[in-house]
């Protein structure tokens, strides 16, 4: 007997479309994903805004590195300038030419001139040649009148000539001047720029062709690997080296050339000025041509921080700079020691710390990213 089956009356069969529902929130995800992932990216925007705002500061703040220097602290001073130098003279009157140029260094035996009884060259000396055979003429005349002897070389023109040889090593200079009586061999000279100025050096300066007399400086040799620079210094100034053995000088002819000075010797004027003089063993360039110069004298040296004087600023009276510590700008007192041209040399800051060069552009407390 078949049976039918009942469907129980308490169930209700929904009918549906066949598709699954979609999820208002998209694909079933939990919302704090999206709050997650929107915190992430405001963190990110964050990031890269304090980056490139870090940048753009950095730029605009011109900031530079203190960096350790000194400056020489000195006085200028005038002077005169002595070596171990010999005079060379003319052996015989006559017409100089020489064999060497100013400033070439010669050995011992070194020919330097030649001294002829007649000019060599007519059409340069001219009148030169005129004296000459004057003289010659007057010889004869002379012999005629008397001063006869058995030598008859007056009636023949004969050119005679004496060579000159360096008597010792040196550098030659042509330029005599009178002062080559002072030195290491005798004694120094004290002058002040006034004394100088009356007495003056009594130069001389011979040309290939001229006219010389038995004796007559030809010119010099220089022994320029060692000289000496004697000044006269005030009562002040003088008291600055005096107690110093060594000092470095920069010269007028060569600033850009230091060289050590020491001290060999030095004593008062009635009028406390101080007379002292510094030998030098280094040559240089254009020495020889020296004679009256001035000198920086160094006579102290101060080490610290260099600071650019963009940098420097005041505040209550205080003089300081900004520095840039830990990304905040804070406001350093400094004491100056010195200036340069460009910068100046301080206290009170420790090296390689971060200056701000501009400070007009920052104010204290303010925070860089960087």
């Amino acid at each position: 007997m078949n049976q039918k089956k009942h469907k129980p009356e308490h169930l209700k069969v929904i009918q549906g479309s066949g598709k699954a529902p979609i999820s208002k929130m998209g694909g079933g995800k939990n919302p704090v994903y999206f709050i997650l992932l929107s915190l992430a990216l405001f963190l990110l925007v964050q990031i890269l805004f304090g980056w490139i705002w870090g940048n753009v500061n950095q730029g605009a703040i011109n900031t530079t590195l203190a960096s350790e220097g000194f400056v020489n602290v000195s006085f200028t001073a005038a002077g005169i300038t002595t070596y171990s130098e010999k005079v060379v003279p003319a052996p015989r009157s006559g017409f100089v030419y020489y064999q060497v140029a100013e400033g070439e260094r010669v050995p011992v035996g070194k020919g330097l001139a030649r001294i002829t009884e007649f000019p060599l060259d007519e059409e340069i000396n001219e009148q030169n040649e005129e004296q000459g055979f004057t003289e010659y003429f007057q010889r004869i005349k002379n012999w005629f009148l008397g001063e006869k002897n058995e030598d008859y070389s007056y009636f023949f023109v004969t050119n005679e000539e004496v060579h000159v040889e360096a008597p010792l090593p040196g550098l030659v200079s042509f330029r005599v001047d009178g002062f080559e009586k002072f030195g290491p061999d005798t004694h120094f000279p004290y002058l002040t720029p006034q004394e100088f100025e009356e007495k003056g050096p009594d130069e001389q300066n011979l040309d290939s062709g001229e006219k010389v007399f038995r004796l007559m400086p030809l010119l010099k040799l220089i022994n320029n690997y060692y000289w000496y620079f004697s000044t006269v210094l005030t009562p002040e100034l003088g008291q600055l080296v005096a107690e110093k053995p060594r000092v470095k000088i920069y010269f007028s002819f060569a600033p850009d050339v230091p060289v050590w000075g020491e001290q060999v010797e030095a004593g008062k004027r009635d009028d406390g000025q101080l007379e002292i003089t510094w030998y030098i063993d280094r040559e240089l360039p254009g020495l020889f041509n020296q004679r009256w110069c001035s000198a920086e004298i160094v006579y102290k040296n101060l080490q610290g921080i260099l600071v650019p004087k963009s940098a420097l600023m005041e505040i209550d009276g205080k003089k300081g700079v900004y520095v840039l510590e830990k990304g905040f700008i804070h406001f350093r007192e400094i004491t100056v020691l010195a200036e340069r041209e460009n910068d100046f040399l301080v206290k009170n800051l420790e090296l390689y710390e971060r200056l701000i060069t501009k400070p007009a552009t920052v104010k204290e407390g303010q925070r860089f990213y960087w």
